[in-house]
């Protein structure tokens, strides 16, 4: 009970002092009914490596997560090529969520799962449904994350066109710190290249 309690505190600390200013810079003064409201319904949890946050499926079991710590990636598994592709990894202080699985009610096709331990603070489906309705203001932060999502796409779509030894330079300029974090077979599949080519890649950028 006291650990529940505790974890009730600090995640009231965490929504007040770090996300609502970051929220309120995008979307305006927040109420303090809208503020209670998000503590009320998130949930803080302590998540570990390989663990799920979610699983493809029905919009309804969907969630908006807000990664505190850790680092996670989304993925699918395409049947017809029998292999796992991976779409996006996810850092601290990132929201992952499907806006276009929310907003039109299509089943979500990808997966999410954590790379290392961490923490995350979530909200489902219902009660951001009820969050939006309530309050509408919040909306002003689906744009933001539109344009989060147009932004990764791009750079992605950029990534594959680019040659292994350039897709490591590339992913090691913006990531610096993730290559001793996460698991290597991680990194190759969102990099769309062999485990093989990624290490001769890597050995090249840091003997050049």
């Amino acid at each position: 009970m006291m650990g529940n309690d505790s974890n009730r505190e600090r995640l009231k600390e965490i929504i007040r002092q770090e996300i609502v200013p970051e929220l309120e810079a995008l979307t305006g003064s927040l109420t303090e009914e809208c503020i209670e409201y998000i503590t009320l319904h998130s949930r803080f949890k302590q998540v570990t490596k390989n663990q799920y946050i979610q699983s493809y499926g029905s919009y309804e079991d969907g969630h908006l997560n807000y990664l505190y710590r850790g680092i996670a990636h989304s993925f699918y598994y395409d049947h017809e090529t029998d292999k796992t592709f991976v779409t996006r990894l996810w850092k601290k202080d990132e929201i992952i969520f499907d806006v276009n699985s929310f907003v039109k009610s299509e089943d979500r096709l990808e997966s999410i799962r954590m790379l290392e331990d961490g923490e995350l603070i979530a909200i489902n489906y219902y009660h951001l449904k009820a969050l939006l309705s309530k309050f509408p203001e919040l909306y002003a932060l689906f744009p933001y994350l539109h344009i989060d999502r147009e932004k990764h796409n791009n750079y992605y779509q950029h990534l594959l066109k680019l040659t292994a030894e350039e897709r490591v330079s590339l992913f090691l300029q913006h990531n610096p710190t993730l290559i001793n974090r996460i698991n290597k077979d991680a990194i190759a599949l969102y990099l769309g290249i062999s485990r093989c080519r990624f290490s001769t890649a890597l050995h090249k950028q840091k003997n050049a």
